[in-house]
């Protein structure tokens, strides 16, 4: 970003010289087939917006920017019809090399976020039962996102938000009573939708064991309590710490439904049909209007989510994400239109709906239906295959594209497995500094850098300065998939190299020369895998 944005200072400054105004011109890494570091359209926008032709004023601007920034610059190519491509000098890479260096964890910092305010409700399963291999997709996105986005100038606030009242809840303290009846030795039967995990028994047992048939303790509190202790070890383990846990009893304790269905109505967008109160969404966007208070007076879940929002920005928020599941796409519209009465731009809420996991084994589809309870959880995939896999493979595809979770390469320990092939390499370097301070290294011969090592070093050092504008994309975007991706290429560039060139060599220049390179491919992994809340070991 640095080299990119010395370029686009030079352009700017080479269009103001000649009179021209053009805000809009993209500046990118050339792509490979392409030829140069740089590319931009700047000449084409341009010839749009004149009478000249595009070519003259690329070979104008190509000029006048070699000459603005000649220590930079090694040559300028127009290709018509007014592409400009750049070519960028060797030291100008080694200069960008050394300051990756001397940044260190800082590198890949930005401050485009500039102290905005933003918080990223994720997860956010009912208290009913354990953890899912589902949530621990949404918690991989939703936790890694809120890492980039700090590491790129946001305030950013973690919160999960306990459904702990409503019908579930009911059916959960029904399913538990049931279970608490058997143990009795009374003839039973679970009614349909019922809890029948084996975690229901576990709390049934717990709660007969302590209090028997007495009445004075709370079924209904014990239970949720009971599942969030599984659910907040879950992820602690997996690596995801919320900075707060908002319960949705708290909104009617403090009677803040209430108050939203009447500042809804004093806007005149509420009316009453069939006994119950609906709210206009139609108005602002919804596919049509939603009951908020239904014929038995209780509000609605819909109405505890417009509360909810609206809180959400109300705390401060300026903007706020929600990582949600693909099963919510029909909310979609619904809260953005509760937003929009509430006083509240849409554009300020950001909502990401992440598709389904498959897990599979030896080729075959892993069953996860969830009649009879019978789920895979997110404990049981972490202790299959760790921590770290599990939060990598989550994260190799954008949310929108269903994800296949392979179980038995997730532990390989090969090239094969993505997350083992990054560690790998970071490990890799590590052992090669541990040898250094050995000094006692076998010193080959024959290890001058050739032209060719040159034109590598250099690709792989253009590689590493992409690296802040790929945490900045991740977070412009709210995709950081875009991440693991560029991590897998940073480790196949450095297992090509490692496999090529001798490190530790008798030539003192050149073993120099690697160690920085090399040291500077260990600081990006790690960064990067920082982001992701997967660690970057040292030894494998």
């Amino acid at each position: 970003m640095r080299i990119k944005n010395e370029l686009k200072k030079g352009i700017d400054e080479v269009l103001k010289k000649l009179h021209l105004e053009i805000p809009d011109y993209s500046l990118e890494f050339a792509p490979e087939e392409i030829g140069g570091d740089f590319a931009t359209n700047v000449a084409l926008i341009a010839g749009s917006k004149t009478e000249k032709l595009s070519i003259e004023i690329a070979e104008g601007i190509s000029r006048a920017l070699q000459e603005v920034e000649p220590d930079t610059i090694e040559r300028i190519e127009v290709a018509k019809p007014g592409f400009i491509n750049i070519y960028i000098v060797r030291k100008r890479w080694h200069r960008e090399l050394a300051m990756i260096l001397k940044e260190g964890k800082n590198y890949g910092k930005t401050n485009i976020g500039k102290g905005m305010k933003i918080l990223i409700e994720f997860v956010s399963a009912n208290p009913t039962g354990p953890l899912h291999v589902g949530h621990g997709r949404g918690a991989s996105i939703g936790d890694s996102l809120a890492n980039i986005l700090r590491e790129t100038g946001y305030q950013v606030v973690k919160e999960y938000y306990v459904n702990d009242i409503g019908n579930q809840i009911d059916l959960l303290e029904k399913s538990i009573n049931i279970r608490q009846k058997e143990l009795r030795g009374e003839e039973v039967s679970l009614p349909e939708g019922a809890y029948r995990g084996p975690y229901v028994k576990e709390i049934a047992e717990e709660l007969e064991s302590k209090y028997g048939k007495k009445k004075s303790f709370d079924c209904r509190e014990y239970a949720v309590q009971k599942i969030l202790s599984w659910v907040r070890k879950d992820l602690e383990d997996f690596g995801v710490k919320f900075d707060r846990w908002f319960f949705e009893s708290s909104l009617y304790k403090k009677n803040k439904v209430k108050k939203i269905v009447n500042s809804l109505k004093s806007k005149n967008l509420i009316y009453e049909r069939d006994g119950a109160q609906w709210f206009k969404s139609s108005q602002f966007g919804d596919e049509k209007d939603r009951v908020v208070i239904r014929e038995n007076k209780k509000p609605t879940y819909f109405t505890s989510d417009i509360t909810y929002h609206y809180h959400k920005f109300k705390r401060g928020s300026k903007k706020v994400i929600n990582v949600w599941g693909a099963d919510h796409h029909g909310y979609v519209d619904r809260i953005r239109a509760s937003v929009a009465a509430l006083g509240i731009s849409p554009e300020d809420l950001k909502i990401i709906l992440y598709q389904l996991v498959s897990l599979r084994r030896g080729g075959q589809q892993v069953s996860m239906s969830t009649r009879e309870g019978e789920f895979v959880t997110l404990r049981q995939v972490m202790e299959e295959v760790g921590k770290d896999a599990s939060r990598f493979f989550f994260l190799m595809r954008g949310a929108d594209s269903r994800l296949d979770f392979d179980l038995e390469l997730a532990k390989k320990q090969s090239p094969e497995n993505p997350v083992y092939y990054v560690q790998y390499a970071h490990a890799r370097i590590c052992s090669i500094f541990r040898e250094k301070r050995k000094k006692e290294y076998k010193k080959v011969s024959l290890t001058e850098r050739t032209e060719e090592e040159e034109k590598e070093s250099i690709e792989i050092i253009k590689r590493l300065s992409r690296y802040p504008e790929v945490v900045k994309n991740c977070a412009q975007r709210y995709e950081p998939h875009h991440l693991t991706g560029y991590l897998q290429d940073l480790a196949k560039c450095f297992h090509h190299y490692y496999d090529k060139y001798r490190v530790l060599s008798g030539d003192k220049s050149a073993t120099q020369f690697r160690l920085k390179l090399v040291g500077a491919i260990q600081l990006v992994i790690s960064n990067g895998l920082g982001l992701l809340g997967i660690s970057a070991p040292q030894k494998m």
